[in-house]
């Protein structure tokens, strides 16, 4: 049985900005092309709509290369938001501009601050349960601050160690011990 509470019905994305050819990489892929970005980040928001989602589309950072992976920069759960502390040191000013953003869709807004870093493409949601891969890009202080406010509002979390993989949702196969 599916709980439609649950269920999806809100994305945001971020449009890439000209300036996506100067993000952080380490794969051997090449210079990323802003046209072909563009008209994937277009076919991405179809795709989205065409499984009902409502989308917002919010501008491209052009000082911040890395920015249309917007969801490093936010944790969303059904009762709160939590800002993260990107571990890329060129990725955290993203953050300041996200408050308002989510401030449009959530009365309940954390940040995790100093020394924690967090992406949360490092944090996988299971049910009321949320997992944090502690990587390079996340510590184990951001992971704790995650989970504390997560607790505050009735969900759990737990840690898993994560190497030679960007972040945990990346991860092909996972071994949880």
């Amino acid at each position: 049985m599916i709980n439609n509470d649950k269920i999806y019905k809100k994305a945001i994305v971020r449009t890439p900005g000209h300036s996506i050819k100067n993000g952080i990489t380490s794969a051997k892929l090449g210079v990323p092309d802003y046209k072909k970005a563009r008209a994937q980040h277009r076919e991405y928001i179809q795709a989205l709509e065409k499984c009902g989602l409502e989308v917002t589309v919010i501008e491209a950072l052009e000082e911040y290369p890395d920015s249309v992976f917007i969801e490093d920069t936010a944790l969303l759960t059904p009762a709160c938001a939590i800002i993260t502390n990107p571990g890329a040191p060129s990725r955290r000013g993203e953050t300041r501009a996200m408050r308002s953003v989510l401030s449009a869709f959530y009365k309940n807004i954390e940040i995790i601050k100093n020394p924690g870093i967090v992406d949360a493409g490092d944090i996988l949601n299971v049910g009321d349960h949320y997992y944090i891969g502690i990587s390079e890009r996340t510590n184990q202080n951001g992971a704790e601050q995650i989970i504390g406010f997560l607790q505050e509002y009735g969900y759990s979390g737990s840690t898993i160690r994560i190497q030679n993989v960007l972040h945990l949702k990346t991860v092909k196969h996972c071994l949880v011990v």
